[in-house]
């Protein structure tokens, strides 16, 4: 699972439920504040005994993994100098029946420039490119790989390309999209804007199967939830 909780999310028992139901093997977690560090370690000690949580000055920048396996190793990489980056990134390697599993939990810039988000759309999708490219020349290339999280751009993305052009994968959900922008008027609420941004990417020596969205939780945006082994 990956699942961007949203730091304000009002509504935290609601989210946890969605994340215990799912009951996923590893959860990679974006927007990880205190508040929900400490919500989470509460709800998840018995779920997942094996976790590692790395908090930011920024809540909108805290990560975290919550696993079923053991954790051989967890670092957290500052965000790459002169890409635009705002945020981290996590590097976690994962004790599984096929051997470690390299995974990469990711929330790459915001499509923001400023208070605009209309110029933020149109000036960012290079910056996104120069962080994951920056991010990929530090990982283990002997090991199968995972990069998932909030990428903050649609399966178009030149993020998402950059990765398709080093051999990667991005799994196709179904379902509703990951990120919804939601607006009341009248007592009625409805989504304003709406995006798939959120997404897992494995590398060829791994194989995926039933990736969904899951229309659950209270955040902006929905857990993505697969399935993933080695060929």
């Amino acid at each position: 699972m990956t699942y961007n909780l949203d730091f304000r999310n009002p509504d935290v028992p609601a989210t946890l439920a969605a994340i215990e139901a799912a009951d996923a093997d590893i959860v990679l977690l974006q927007e990880v504040s205190s508040a929900w560090r400490d919500a989470l370690r509460a709800r998840f000690a018995r779920q997942y005994p094996h976790h590692a949580f790395h908090l930011f000055v920024r809540p909108s920048g805290g990560l975290a993994v919550l696993s079923k396996l053991p954790l051989e190793h967890d670092e957290l990489w500052d965000a790459p100098p002169g890409t635009g980056a705002w945020f981290p990134a996590e590097r976690t390697v994962i004790a599984t029946g096929f051997g470690p599993l390299q995974l990469l939990n990711v929330h790459l810039r915001p499509a923001r420039d400023g208070d605009s988000w209309i110029r933020g759309f149109m000036m960012t999708p290079n910056l996104r490119r120069a962080e994951i490219m920056a991010h990929w020349a530090r990982l283990d290339p002997a090991l199968p790989t995972i990069i998932a999280g909030d990428f903050n751009e649609d399966a178009t993305g030149r993020a998402v390309d950059y990765l398709a052009e080093q051999g990667m994968t991005r799994l196709v959900t179904a379902g509703l999209p990951t990120w919804h922008y939601q607006v009341s008027n009248r007592g009625q609420s409805f989504d304003l804007l709406k995006m798939d941004i959120d997404h897992v990417m494995i590398d060829g020596r791994l194989i995926g199967s039933d990736a969904r969205v899951l229309a659950t939780g209270t955040s902006d945006h929905r857990p993505v939830v697969v399935s993933i082994g080695a060929r």
